[in-house]
């Protein structure tokens, strides 16, 4: 009886934890659980307004944006690419390649997303390849 009464408890919790996750996700299409592709990738005009009031959540989430770069930079191990500006969030993809991307080129990042401040997020492990739908040699993601 007991062990049926663990049982039930412990569905419960579960099916609560899912809808809380599918409540997260309702309105933010361009967000998902780890590792599982959005629905569509957010504009950067799009991105304020689905974070509004997402907080810090409790597990990693992604977040797939597409837009031109603005910025490619790299410390000699890891590569910085930069979408979106002000008054737009900048968001930062963290990789281990540029994939000869340069600013001016439009592409799709996706990655694990932190907020860093009210306008810059940051996407940190992160894929980022062309906007053109050629993903055959995407960047690896930083570990």
């Amino acid at each position: 009886m007991i062990t049926l009464v663990r049982l039930i408890a412990l569905l419960c919790a579960f099916a609560v934890a899912n809808a809380r996750a599918d409540d997260l996700f309702t309105n933010r299409p361009a967000f998902s659980p780890a590792e599982v592709p959005a629905r569509e990738s957010a504009r950067c005009d799009q991105i304020r307004a689905m974070a509004e009031g997402l907080g810090e959540p409790d597990e990693r989430i992604d977040l797939s944006v597409d837009g031109p770069l603005t910025a490619v930079q790299t410390d000699g191990a890891l590569w910085y690419l930069v979408v979106c500006n002000l008054p737009d969030v900048r968001v930062m993809c963290v990789t281990y390649q540029s994939n000869d991307m340069k600013p001016g080129d439009k592409v799709v990042i996706k990655g694990a997303y932190r907020r860093v401040d009210p306008n810059h997020a940051l996407l940190d492990p992160c894929l980022a390849s062309p906007l053109d739908g050629s993903e055959a040699n995407p960047a690896s993601p930083a570990k």
